[in-house]
Order: structure tokens, then sequence, then C-alpha cells
């Protein structure tokens, strides 16, 4: 789940469900690890949804590469569907 400010920036994302291993892909959440916190406070019109190794912006979890790209597309599907749905367009 993710929440956007009116501007367009993630104000937090929470993950309400995985089959992640773990020590591994259950770093995403957020009792794991701060790995999410890095999606804060951006906004992706300005912050690339993909993760370093594919040119983004992104630190991915380390050995974990696969989940990452997934929660990544994840939130970037999120944020086209607020643009969408947003009010005033």
């Amino acid at each position: 789940m993710a929440g956007f400010l009116p501007d367009g920036s993630i104000y937090d994302i929470s993950v309400l469900e995985h089959k992640e291993t773990p020590g591994l892909g259950d770093k995403m959440q957020a009792s794991k690890s701060d790995w999410a916190q890095q999606f804060k406070g951006k906004n992706p019109a300005n912050f690339s949804l993909k993760v370093k190794k594919d040119g983004g912006d992104v630190d991915a979890i380390t050995a974990a590469t696969i989940s990452s790209r997934a929660y990544v597309d994840a939130v970037q599907r999120a944020y086209e569907t607020y643009l969408q749905n947003k009010g005033g367009n």
C-alpha cells in the first residue's frame, strides 16, 4: 500500500503481504529493516523508481534484486494510479 501527498511525493509505503525468503526479500518490511525509508518524501516525477542496477535511484536489497524490482514496480504502478485518479485533472 502506498500513500502519496497532494504534490505526488511518497508519504509512506507498507507491505501488506509477501512470500519472500526470511532474511533476504523480507527486508522490504518496515519491521525487518529501514530499506523502505529511501522512498519517503521522494516524488516519482523526479526520482526514478528503478533499482540502481537498472539505471534508477533505488538501492536494491542486498541479494534480493528481483524482490526489489517487484517492490519498485508496485510503487510505480501505485503512482501511475494516483496520477490517473487525483482531483483537478
